[in-house]
């Protein structure tokens, strides 16, 4: 993606809309709930600024969406099968959803994990449409130059595209003539606002992530069994599991289920450390947090293989309290809890301020537009 040059574009009214407006958000939460998250982070900002919502995600993750959006929420997935682009043109969900933009006309759509979308819904949709991604999902070190052309005319057909990244501070780029805003990865408001301590017991995170791993159930067993070494060994007073489905209690009876995956949060906010893959919105989490953490990357299969590794890098360079351990270093497991123990969090910032000082900005220009007497043009 080139930096943007010249001045920065006027997103004021694409704010407005997003602030005012119904706005319907289509975020894919299959085989990680990364994107998901993320989605209900931007949707807590724009809840607090007064948008009418409603979210469309995968039935798998549709429970507990509802548990923790408190607008409608449906459903939504594309068939698999090995011609995706039957899958498309069949997907029931996908004619469904073009039927109901077309009779409800909501103000903006904001699409997360559906790039393959994006140029069918923008000649479909005559609203705003925004684009999530994850910045591998545009430039990956895997990427061929086909791959990196295909992604940026996927994303480019979007008006506006919100890159979350492990950053510090807003970069403006463009795709062709989109704008694409690199900015910290958003983290759920709730989370932030809760009260966080950090005398409870650990707990570890292996959600799904990292599409295309063939070997992650595999390295997920093998992370158990080493949190079940360590907690027999006393080098982990208890360690709670999510999700909980992970644990066999025959194989891991040290080990403690984490069977409400909408609660995850709680016992993030209280543990003393954390143990996790690293998927980017876990990573940004810890970060926001300032919780310490051995983080284990996953390898995918595909174009975004070393996504994790990169991930976990980078976490680890904004905050030392982040320690990066391979699989094959599972040995070191136990001095490597005893270094994050040691170490002091670093503070980090996730988007959700820039991304609110837009929202009430675009308020409070629409406000003075709107005021008495003021001519058009006119300054404050």
């Amino acid at each position: 993606m080139p930096p943007a040059s010249g001045p920065e574009p006027d997103l004021s009214p694409l704010w407005s809309r997003l602030r005012e407006g119904q706005v319907w958000i289509l975020a894919r939460a299959r085989p990680g709930l990364g994107r998901l998250t993320e989605a209900l982070a931007l949707m807590g900002l724009l809840e607090s600024a007064g948008a009418e919502l409603r979210l469309l995600t995968s039935p798998e993750a549709a429970p507990l969406a509802r548990r923790m959006f408190r607008g409608p929420v449906s459903e939504f997935t594309l068939a698999g099968g090995p011609d995706p682009q039957q899958a498309v043109i069949d997907s029931r969900d996908l004619q469904r959803l073009l039927s109901s933009l077309s009779r409800a006309r909501p103000a903006a759509l904001v699409v997360h994990g559906y790039p393959l979308l994006l140029p069918l819904l923008r000649r479909a949709f005559s609203g705003r449409l925004v684009a999530m991604a994850n910045l591998h999902d545009l430039s990956s070190p895997g990427h061929s130059a086909g791959a990196r052309l295909l992604a940026s005319q996927l994303h480019a057909a979007a008006d506006l595209v919100l890159v979350g990244e492990l950053r510090r501070g807003v970069r403006l780029e463009r795709l062709g003539p989109t704008p694409v805003l690199r900015l910290p990865t958003l983290v759920r408001p709730e989370l932030l606002s809760a009260p966080a301590t950090s005398a409870g017991p650990p707990v570890a995170v292996l959600g799904g992530g990292s599409r295309g791993d063939r070997g992650l159930s595999e390295s997920n067993r093998r992370i158990l069994d080493r949190l079940e070494a360590a907690v027999g060994a006393g080098e982990l007073q208890s360690c709670r599991v999510f999700p909980g489905e992970e644990v066999d209690p025959r194989r891991h009876p040290h080990l403690r289920p984490g069977m409400d995956r909408a609660g995850y949060a709680r016992h993030l906010l209280a543990a003393e450390l954390a143990v996790a893959r690293a998927g980017r919105s876990s990573m940004a989490e810890l970060l926001a947090l300032g919780r310490r953490a051995v983080v284990i990357p996953a390898r995918s299969d595909t174009l975004r293989g070393l996504e994790q590794l990169a991930n976990a890098t980078r976490a680890a360079a904004l905050s030392p309290a982040i320690r990066v351990l391979e699989l094959r270093e599972l040995g070191r497991l136990g001095s490597a809890l005893e270094e994050v123990r040691r170490a002091q969090p670093r503070s980090w910032s996730p988007g959700n301020d820039y991304v609110l000082e837009r929202l009430t900005a675009s308020a409070l220009s629409a406000a003075r537009a709107a005021a008495p007497g003021r001519r058009a043009g006119a300054r404050p």
